[in-house]
């Protein structure tokens, strides 16, 4: 089947690490600390007609660490949260597969019926094409923002305008962050570009955009 979208783009946005501070498997409102910037970020784009999709893997709910109806209430919230600061959030994509191949670091037993290989799980495209196919945008007139590999492969993958890599910096251990899940402090995923402030991810929308 061949799909064609609309001639305009969109702002991917990853969650953790470029929405609020990862913590590891956040899934209450009570642990989300929104990353300085972003509420600016949004309303940017909307000044743009940037619709605005978040896209995120969510393997805790394979993990059993939380269900889809928690991720779906704190997504509710945050969304309320964007509405109240005036950025309209277009389309929240998750993905809760956790991949065959890899061990949990806590040795919990994962849920089998979510346990398999994902096209719908970053660095896949397909979170990523279904939310252009729903809102209405170009991928390749599009931008993603997003902190790990996977973030950036997903986004080559769908052939967006361009990708931005989010380098907020190492998070503080007071945070109570869960190891294996923390990026590289420093790492280079080959984005197009690299950022660790969203005054930085403003100031490329609107080159790219204005």
């Amino acid at each position: 089947m061949t799909v064609f979208f609309l001639p305009r783009g969109g702002l991917f946005l990853d969650r953790d690490g470029v929405v609020n501070v990862d913590r590891g498997y956040v899934h209450r409102p009570d642990q989300i600390d929104f990353i300085p910037g972003v509420f600016d970020l949004g309303r940017a784009a909307m000044r743009l007609n940037l619709p605005i999709m978040i896209i995120t893997n969510q393997a805790g709910i394979a993990r059993g660490l939380y269900t889809t109806q928690q991720l779906s209430d704190l997504m509710a919230w945050m969304v309320a949260r964007f509405a109240h600061e005036g950025v309209a959030i277009a389309r929240v994509e998750h993905s809760p597969w956790f991949p065959p191949g890899l061990t949990p670091p806590d040795g919990r037993p994962l849920l089998t019926e979510w346990v398999r290989d994902s096209w719908w799980r970053k660095p896949g495209a397909g979170m990523l094409h279904r939310a252009a196919q729903a809102v209405g945008v170009d991928p390749a007139q599009s931008v993603l923002i997003g902190d790990r590999e996977g973030d950036i492969a997903a986004g080559r993958e769908a052939g967006v305008r361009a990708t931005i890599q989010f380098v907020p910096g190492t998070p503080s251990p007071a945070l109570d962050l869960i190891p294996d899940t923390l990026p590289d402090p420093d790492p280079d995923y080959g984005a197009d570009y690299r950022c660790r402030r969203h005054e930085e991810t403003v100031e490329i929308l609107e080159r790219l955009y204005g």
